[in-house]
């Protein structure tokens, strides 16, 4: 029996190499799984696993494992202040595919963090943490799942104590470092491929990939090492930090503070697609929205070589690197977005002689030669030609070809084939030529192998460190799967980048998060806006990748929101939408990116109001000046709030009932009937003034259409505004008698006096009667909604906490 103790947690390791104790020292509670066995070290040989089946001390600190077969492997195990590692020294007698480092299997089941590789039950908790990028936290994608594994993260029976919902699935089990059993509790998991070797593999969506073989210490088992530690809860931050800093991990400070506590690792930013011409402006916006970065959705014409758009830098990288200056000076940051390793078709690694490290998908040989003009091509292997890709592309010497099937039968005949595609020349090519199935996306690229991707992060932190940028978002890096190098591609990907950045830089990355990686992320930002309105916009997802983030330690964003100009499918972004996004942010404590496109920004009437909104709400959470049982009820989807400034460091805080609209259609009315509508409402709140947003919407397309002399009725007092709002305007009023009519994009056009104050709406259940004379033929709808307030509420930055 081993025992090595660490930190608040002691394992032993019993005399065949099983892990039969995971004590929490404090509490002298077990936390291993009595179901199954936790081997300290797995092989992994010809697509089988093989655990240890005896385990000796060889020396001090060193324990020999003895497999079936006869290969042995001395394992290196050493007590730090607060955790342990273990390394894999040697290996005798045998060459595996693979080591497994586990998986420990634990009874914790509350709060499994599945990319920080940390479970807890609200009291202890156990973490691993892999220590070199040839460690990969996880379990090789060929090999079946432990047995005690389900598929899917919700099956696990209780991923997240926090979770009303199980359908938290973020990542498949394959990439993660913590994972659910079957029946209650959980397991930690890393692996080391032995990468020097040619395989065929499972390779992101394609059954079987033919996977180049790498050179270097990190295609070598040898060396891989991970740390294990147990804390209490409210530990595990300053366990992990003393683990990068004692084991030369990736350690990014922002603003002077660790980045996985600093304050300003949540900060939001504004995301547009500023020029050179136009960055002054920008900067103006993203004053007036309180923020500090700024960030460019789309910089580049060409993903590889990472050429800047000449339209929005014609100087290049020097004009990008003026923005940045200019930036600066006003205490401003700049971002870009990237694709990561997505390879656009223009760029030079593909035409017009595209590049030898492009990675294939697989590779075979022509069985007879071929003219320039040679429509007909027959292959030996059809395996890779027939993978469900893209664009079906395939690279024979500096020619690319474009096929639309493959034959169903011997000889292997690639189909509709044309020559010479993509600006590339058409060639003659001899019998057994190499031809190469390069892998596509329907993103319209291709991918680098990844000695080319270094290339990619090489140009990347040219630019970055030329230009000072301080944030970027690697987009699409589950592109770096293709190379066929699993999580450590994406690694060697991010981390060549980091370690040669020469300023702090906030960044993030699309749904990749190895757990090396954790370690490099600033945060994740997830969730989009594209194609539905501010509330809705994927916001289950939102509200479950909050859960994510709790249980994983990463500081908490609540993803992109769109300011929109009016279109035929959406209105123009209003106050209440965005001070919503704003209330959830708050409630949430996290951060979020607010997108517009330039011309929107100019064009929106109601800038100034939304961005303003922006200022204080940020303002006010970064402060801290919500309770928690403010953010609690401003967490509720279903929920809308009001912000009002009060001085330094204070704010007044209203929560709103925003009706759903209620709609006057002239085309429901019966024959002779006044134009008009009866609505029934309910006030939840006190008594109050009036407030409403009115607007008139035109009914097939007649946009000349109109209203005149709009009234309101409630609590026997009416409202009317002599007045005409034609379509595709609105109408507002804020409680008292004043109308504001503006155009589709919030542009005041002019005002009007009620003929009396804002009727009272009364608390409880309540008629509103509206009535107008449409003009038009067809005639158009009224949409009203109406906001209510209720009492106000204190936020104070300088209240005692």
């Amino acid at each position: 029996m081993f025992t090595i103790q660490a930190g608040q947690l002691a394992i032993h390791i019993n005399d065949k190499g099983i892990i039969d104790g995971l004590i929490g020292s404090t509490d002298s509670l077990r936390y291993e799984s009595s179901a199954h066995s936790s081997p300290l070290l797995r092989l992994v040989a010809d697509g089988e696993l093989h655990a240890p089946v005896r385990a000796t001390e060889e020396s001090s600190g060193k324990i020999r494992l003895g497999f079936q077969g006869g290969t042995e492997v001395v394992v290196a195990a050493a007590s730090q202040s607060s955790y342990m590692t273990f390394e894999v020294l040697q290996i005798e007698n045998g060459r595996p595919d693979a080591v497994i480092w586990g998986p420990y299997l634990t009874t914790i089941d509350s709060s499994i963090g599945e990319s920080v590789g940390v479970v807890h039950d609200g009291q202890f908790a156990i973490g691993l943490q892999v220590l070199n990028p040839k460690t990969v936290g996880g379990w090789p994608l060929e090999i079946a799942r432990h047995e005690a594994m389900p598929k899917s993260y919700s099956q696990g029976g209780k991923p997240d104590s926090n979770s009303p919902e199980m359908g938290d699935n973020k990542f498949e089990h394959h990439v993660s470092t913590a994972w659910p059993t079957l029946n209650g509790g959980s397991g930690l998991q890393a692996f080391a491929r032995d990468r020097s070797k040619r395989a065929t593999r499972p390779v992101w969506n394609v059954r079987a990939a033919e996977v180049t073989p790498i050179g270097g210490e990190d295609a070598e088992i040898v060396g891989t090492r991970i740390a294990l530690f147990g804390c209490p809860v409210d530990r595990v931050l300053d366990t992990i930090e003393a683990i990068e800093l004692g084991e030369h991990l990736p350690h990014p400070i922002i603003e002077g503070v660790w980045g996985k506590r600093s304050p300003a690792a949540n900060q939001s930013y504004l995301i547009t697609d500023f020029t050179e011409s136009t960055i002054s402006e920008a900067l103006k916006y993203a004053k007036m929205a309180g923020v500090n970065y700024i960030y460019h959705p789309d910089p580049f014409v060409q993903w590889g070589h990472f050429k800047l758009k000449p339209s929005n830098f014609p100087s290049g990288d020097e004009g990008l690197k003026a923005c940045s200056e200019l930036a600066a000076s006003e205490g401003i940051h700049v971002g870009i977005h990237t694709l990561s390793n997505f390879t656009t078709l223009n760029d030079p690694y593909v035409t017009p002689i595209p590049d030898e490290r492009l990675q294939p998908v697989g590779t075979s040989t022509l069985t007879g030669s071929m003219s320039a003009d040679d429509t007909v091509i027959g292959i030996g292997e059809p395996l890779a030609f027939t993978a469900a890709l893209f664009r079906r592309t395939a690279k024979i010497g500096d020619e690319l070809i474009e096929y639309e099937a493959v034959s169903e039968a011997a000889p292997w005949t690639l189909l509709g084939v044309k020559r010479g595609v993509n600006g590339t020349s058409a060639a003659a090519h001899e019998e057994g030529s190499a031809i190469a199935r390069l892998w596509d996306h329907p993103y319209d690229v291709v991918f680098p192998g990844i000695e080319l991707q270094d290339e990619y992060a090489d140009r990347i932190t040219d630019l970055m460190n030329g230009a000072q940028l301080k944030q970027i978002s690697f987009d699409g890096l589950e592109g770096v799967y293709a190379a066929g190098q699993d999580d450590y591609g994406v690694v060697r990907f991010v981390e060549k980048q980091f370690r040669s950045w020469q300023q702090e830089v906030i960044n993030d990355a699309s749904f990749v998060v190895p757990n090396y990686l954790w370690h490099v992320f600033t945060r994740f930002n997830w969730g989009e806006p594209w194609g539905a309105e501010t509330r809705e916009g994927q916001m289950e997802s939102r509200l479950s990748n909050q859960r994510y983030f709790a249980r994983n330690f990463i500081p908490p964003m609540l993803g992109w929101f769109l300011i929109r100009s009016a279109s035929d499918r959406f209105e123009a972004t209003a106050l209440d939408e965005i001070e919503w996004v704003l209330s959830k942010a708050s409630g949430f404590g996290a951060g979020f990116a607010l997108v517009s496109d330039f011309v929107v920004l100019k064009r929106n009437g109601n800038i100034d109001i939304l961005l303003e909104a922006v200022h204080q709400w940020e303002a006010a959470r970064r402060a801290g000046a919500f309770t928690a049982e403010q953010r609690e009820r401003m967490s509720d989807p279903k929920g809308d709030w009001h912000l009002e400034p009060a001085g330094p460091g204070e704010w007044t805080l209203y929560p709103v009932q925003v009706t759903k609209p209620f709609v006057c259609s002239p085309s429901e009315l019966q024959p002779g009937q006044p134009g008009g509508s009866d609505w029934a409402m309910f006030n939840k709140f006190e008594p109050q003034p009036l407030r409403f947003t009115m607007r008139v919407r035109p009914v097939y397309g007649n946009e000349d259409a109109s209203v005149k002399r709009p009234t309101f009725y409630t609590d026997g007092a009416y409202m009317t505004f002599d007045t005409e709002i034609k379509a595709n305007q609105y109408l507002t009023c804020d409680g008292d008698r004043i109308g504001r009519v503006y155009d589709a994009n919030w542009n005041l056009l002019h005002t009007v006096e009620a003929s009396a104050d804002a009727p009272t709406v009364r608390h409880g259940g309540q008629s509103l009667s509206f009535s107008c004379k449409f003009e038009g033929d067809p005639k158009p709808d009224v949409n009203v909604k109406v906001f209510l307030r209720g009492m106000p509420e204190t936020a104070s930055a300088n209240r005692s906490r």
